[in-house]
């Protein structure tokens, strides 16, 4: 009987022992997780204004191109003998076309 007894205190021992070890593994890797997932949040932020700021100066590049571009455009119209108009001429048909036509008309 006291044979029984002692090897039932050691089975008790032991899986106390795992027990704790298990619970002390569980909370070590539930503090890991929990620092990943607040590493992967802070990483994404950062990232997310990056591209903001990059984006951001993309746009400035696009405008300083576009502006170059209607420089460049209004120099080479110049260069071969084109001059801006302020008199705007519009066309005007009386009679209409036959693709505007409904066909009563004739």
């Amino acid at each position: 009987m006291k044979i029984s007894r002692t090897k039932q205190n050691n089975l008790q021992k032991q899986v106390c022992i795992a027990l704790v070890g298990l619970s002390v593994l569980l909370f070590a890797t539930y503090i890991y997780f929990i620092s990943a997932s607040i590493v992967h949040v802070v990483i994404r932020t950062e990232t997310s204004q990056e591209l903001k700021k990059v984006s951001s100066e993309i746009s400035l590049l696009e405008a300083r191109f576009i502006e170059a571009q209607h420089r460049v455009s209004s120099d080479v119209a110049s260069l071969q003998g084109y001059t801006e108009t302020s008199n705007k001429i519009f066309i005007d048909r009386t009679e209409p076309s036959f693709v505007l036509s409904d066909g009563s008309s004739r």
